[in-house]
């Protein structure tokens, strides 16, 4: 009977407490995603302070409602916080990587240095920014695998984000061509296979081809372009290498490749010919 005086009323503590954090989480969605959708660069932000709000929520409910049924564990916990000793716990907590993490994710949230639906590198892996937890990144990759990454690992490695501040990207598309073919007429037809492309972002001075080396077997060229973003820059890179090949094959415009003679010496030239003659007596 004292069992379940004690256990009802505990359970009912902890239903009560993870149902209210329910429906404020669901009101605190209902509210703010109406600002995120406005204000896109405060989505990471406020989707943060929500999951902070929920937790202190739950944390304050669970602590005063079991204070309430237990006092005596009310009391025990009054006087941790009032010694040393929760001061060196609460230190000795601040070295672990659980509330490291946590505070990396604040660090995150509130500098804006990586934001849901940013397009990053992390480790040589292309992915957005799907979501950014109390303690993890959640990373979906161009091949719509994910990596769950502690936000500590942030602060001590370098990432490329590709959406922070202004995401345009300059595009380098490097080709050659014969010594024999025309110089001018390929610089121009790789200018305007730019210009024609529906995902070129016009910017000034571009596009624009440059000489870049006289090589062994030809000459280097490089095309200068822009784009609005790092992925749409991704596939335009293949598109202007399909349509420069086509437009050289079109004006007679040779893109060298490696050739090789081959040097016959006397004695095998004798025995070749010695060989064929024999083949043909018989």
């Amino acid at each position: 009977m004292l069992v379940q005086e004690k256990i009802l009323p505990l359970i009912a503590i902890i239903v009560t407490t993870f149902l209210v954090a329910y429906l404020v989480n669901r009101f605190a969605v209902k509210v703010l995603s109406p600002i995120s959708k406005r204000n896109p660069s405060l989505a990471t932000l406020l989707q943060f302070l929500r999951r902070v709000i929920v937790l202190v929520i739950v944390l304050v409910m669970l602590f005063s409602g079991i204070s309430q049924l237990y006092p005596e564990a009310g009391s025990v916990v009054s006087s941790l916080l009032l010694t040393a000793g929760f001061i060196s716990i609460v230190v000795g907590l601040a070295a672990q990587s659980s509330l490291s993490n946590i505070i990396s994710g604040l660090v995150i949230a509130s500098s804006q240095s990586l934001r849901i639906g940013d397009l990053i590198n992390f480790r040589g892996e292309y992915g957005y920014v799907e979501d950014i937890t109390l303690t993890r990144v959640i990373i979906r990759t161009w091949d719509n695998k994910r990596l769950i990454i502690p936000t500590s690992v942030f602060d001590s490695e370098v990432v490329t984000n590709y959406s922070y501040g202004d995401p345009t990207m300059i595009l380098y598309v490097d080709t050659s061509i014969s010594y024999e073919s025309d110089l001018e007429k390929a610089m121009q037809i790789m200018v305007e296979v730019a210009k024609s492309h529906p995902d070129f972002l016009p910017k000034e001075g571009l596009p624009k081809a440059l000489v870049m080396e006289h090589g062994e077997s030809g000459i280097s060229l490089r095309l200068i372009t822009c784009a609005k973003d790092q992925l749409t820059a991704w596939y335009m890179h293949r598109d202007l290498l399909k349509e420069i090949k086509k437009r050289f094959d079109e004006e007679g415009i040779e893109i060298p490749y490696p050739k090789r003679s081959l040097v016959i010496s006397r004695e095998d030239r004798k025995f070749i010919k010695e060989l064929f003659n024999s083949n043909s007596l018989g």
